[in-house]
């Protein structure tokens, strides 16, 4: 008489080891191939996003790069709730992270089991051989990607063995018959595991080893596309309006979507076993296929309607969403720096370019002062200084938490730029402000600017924006050109200062002038336009040569800690 076959009988540690594999597997591909891209996919993201076509496009890269759509609809809300992208543009993106998660099955069903070691093998040759960043990325795409198959084979003998347990049968009978039971199973698990990736994938390993129909295969399928939306809405929580729509989109497609599929589910099952017997397709290459049509089928339905589902969604969460710049400052999602460290630096470049608006409306501040001598202007510079100080806390600390990544070298350069001119734009507003403190003194004391001297002064200060408003200029657009110009510019600053101190001197001596606080302070204020001349020119020369670039997070540490203190 033979023993009962009991949960003791399955391999579970086949199982536990076999799916930290896999997972493992698809988490280091999915990284290292985010680190191999690069800047590229931020720049897709700013290019190709703003047709609802190409942003499907972007949508579908994007998850095949990262291995995960839940990660790629996080970044949409993310941009979403930074004001980077607009509801219209997530829509587009979450319909294709729909069809680019089904990367992964596609690849499991080439049933690469045997070849997968010695896949592993040429990656891990790769990674020890490399001399560069990109190689060693490239070995680790690799060896990720032989992961998926080692981990798959180890868990698929002891799946098998599933179905010989008391009650299973019954299960997988209930989820034949009633496949809204398997979308729940498949659901919740996707939804406590957080990768519908993974569930598909064992899914593929249990209808390629007879353990469950292809029936309850596919309402496991349609579940995981329900489940998958736990991370989006968890991310949408404390979020702007726009992002709360986009998490809401993400979930209302994955339901209704699967809802469809799944009172279709008959049909749908005739159509996806015609086309495996006729394309001759493994059992793992079928639900890979039927994960992809029914993404791809989805998405063909309500990419023409995108228009009317924001107008929809704008219904159902009415309101309008605070502006993301409000006061010069440009919101900082610390979400981003893990998930997409290249959109985290794209998020602190903005609040940089943000903060050299305020620098600059420090500078024109301090001159209306001293035009006007109305102590209004005084307040008003001290105000908008101490936003540019809090906004340079921010931005630094910001930009110390992406250093801390694995960041490729692209934007290791990139960190390296942006920490240096942030500094610099800072320094500006901080020497504006001491002009603010001169001009406060002279006129405390009921002196008043000579007319000449004032024509000298605003000579200055209209060369030195001159110079600012270039050096923004060439650092959003590293206009080298330009650059070439700003090189002129900074030398008749130079020679401007020189004939100004000599101009102040000659006033002195020629006309007799008594001591005064003007007289004292002059020399002191041309010499602080110049410095802020000098740090406008130090920001475009920056954005083209880097003072240090540091490869290394405890480098980059020191980088913020050696950074000038504030005035």
């Amino acid at each position: 008489m033979g023993s009962t076959f009991t949960l003791a009988n399955i391999q579970w540690h086949n199982i536990a080891g076999g799916l930290a594999l896999f997972l493992f597997g698809i988490k280091l591909m999915g990284d290292s191939l985010t680190n191999f891209a690069g800047t590229k996919i931020r720049t897709y993201i700013e290019r190709y996003t703003s047709n609802p076509i190409m942003a499907i496009f972007v949508g579908v890269l994007m998850t095949g790069i990262m291995q995960s759509s839940s990660a790629t609809t996080v970044i949409a809300i993310s941009l979403v709730r930074a004001g980077l992208m607009s509801l219209e543009q997530a829509i587009g993106i979450t319909l294709g992270a729909n069809i680019g998660t089904t990367v992964t099955s596609i690849l499991i069903g080439f049933d690469l089991d045997y070849y997968a070691y010695f896949i592993i093998l040429i990656g891990v040759f790769m990674y020890m051989l490399a001399s560069k960043k990109q190689m060693s990325y490239a070995g680790e795409i690799i060896i990720g990607f032989g992961l998926l198959f080692i981990g798959l084979n180890l868990m698929g003998d002891a799946l098998k063995e599933l179905k010989n347990l008391p009650g299973f049968e019954r299960i997988v009978v209930s989820m034949s018959s009633t496949p809204v039971f398997g979308a729940l199973v498949g659901a919740i698990i996707t939804g406590v595991i957080q990768s519908s990736s993974a569930i598909v994938g064992i899914v593929q390993t249990l209808y390629a080893t007879d353990a469950v129909p292809l029936t309850a295969a596919l309402g496991l399928v349609f579940g995981a596309n329900i489940g998958t939306t736990v991370t989006a809405l968890l991310a949408s929580i404390g979020a702007s309006l726009s992002a709360r729509r986009t998490s809401l989109f993400h979930l209302l497609f994955n339901i209704s979507v699967s809802i469809v599929f799944i009172i279709l589910i008959y049909p749908y099952q005739s159509l996806l076993l015609l086309i495996a017997d006729k394309f001759e397709l493994n059992k793992l290459m079928t639900i890979a296929v039927g994960h992809f049509m029914f993404n791809f089928i989805g998405m063909l339905i309500f990419l023409p309607f995108i228009n009317h589902i924001s107008k929809i969604l704008n219904k159902i969460l009415p309101g309008k969403d605070e502006l993301a710049i409000n006061y010069g400052r440009v919101e900082l999602d610390d979400a981003m720096i893990k998930t997409f460290p290249a959109g985290a630096l794209k998020q602190a470049r903005l609040a940089i370019e943000s903060a050299s608006d305020l620098a600059l409306q420090t500078l024109t501040t301090s001159k209306e002062l001293l035009i006007t001598g109305d102590k209004k202007y005084f307040e008003k510079v001290n105000q908008i200084e101490d936003l540019v100080n809090q906004q340079d806390t921010e931005i630094a600390t910001y930009l110390l938490q992406i250093s801390k990544e694995d960041l490729s070298p692209d934007l290791i350069l990139e960190y390296s730029i942006d920490i240096q001119v942030q500094k610099n734009f800072e320094r500006v507003s901080d020497l504006a402000q001491n002009l603010a403190e001169y001009y406060n003194s002279i006129y405390d004391v009921g002196e008043k600017v000579p007319e000449d001297a004032m024509e000298e002064l605003l000579d200055i200060y209209e060369l030195i924006t001159h110079i600012y408003v270039n050096a923004v200029e060439v650092f959003k657009t590293k206009d080298a050109a330009l650059f070439e110009t700003m090189k002129e510019d900074e030398n008749n600053l130079n020679l401007l200062e020189y004939q100004l101190r000599e101009s102040h001197f000659t006033r002195l001596t020629t006309r007799h002038v008594k001591a005064t606080v003007m007289t004292s302070l002059f020399v002191d204020i041309i010499s602080t336009l110049e410095r802020i001349g000098d740090h406008a020119f130090n920001i475009a020369q920056i954005t083209f040569k880097p003072i240090k670039t540091h490869s290394e997070k405890k480098d980059t540490k020191q980088t913020i800690d050696a950074a000038p203190s504030k005035n």
